[in-house]
């Protein structure tokens, strides 16, 4: 089973950015866009493992964020990876107001290699993926909105809380990724 670790985004911020994709969609290029119910942040891409290794992930993650308070974010500002200028995600930042949302992503990167995953290469940068570019010809107009509102750096549904940690299942269909919640575990207990 392929597996995530994540944290889920407030009703607001997902109307918010639902609203942002929308406004994108139209102006081209091949983007398979993030269904907004299926927005959240990602703490560790866990890749395929059995269920006797998620169901061990979630035991060792469960005391680990028990002890971390809960976290308030806030979505805000849009950028690219590796960047603008050839962009292959689309994404939204995350930062928070409250809580250590560092702690719980190096809570969810220990849990990772506790059960024999190779460290995580890649620094964490906490964004939300908005769409994932497919094919980088015709993407000019889009580009140049996404550009315009990246300088106008929005805020998007104002602060939401992340009460738990979420092992989600991903399963890779044509229309777009299912994604079923296997465990939460709460943050402070």
């Amino acid at each position: 089973m392929r597996c995530f670790a994540a944290l889920e985004t407030g009703p607001a911020a997902r109307a918010a950015l639902g609203e942002c994709i929308a406004s994108l969609r139209p102006l081209g290029g091949r983007v398979s866009w993030v269904r907004p119910e299926n927005l959240h942040l990602t703490l560790r891409f866990i890749g395929e493992v059995t269920p006797e290794q998620a169901s061990a992930y979630a035991d060792g993650l469960r005391p680990l964020v028990s002890a971390l308070a809960p976290l308030e974010l806030v979505a805000g500002g849009l950028g690219a990876f590796p960047s603008l200028r050839r962009p292959s995600v689309l994404w939204a930042g995350v930062r928070a107001v409250s809580g250590d949302l560092s702690a719980v992503q190096g809570a969810a990167e220990a849990c990772a290699v506790a059960i024999g995953l190779p460290p995580e290469a890649k620094l964490f940068h906490p964004h939300l993926t908005l769409g994932r570019v497919r094919d980088p010809h015709g993407l000019a107009p889009l580009l140049d909105a996404f550009a315009e509102l990246a300088a106008a750096a929005p805020g998007f549904g104002g602060a939401f809380s992340a009460p738990a940690v979420a092992l989600f299942q991903s399963e890779l269909n044509p229309g777009g990724a299912v994604y079923t919640r296997l465990e939460e575990m709460p943050l402070g207990g």
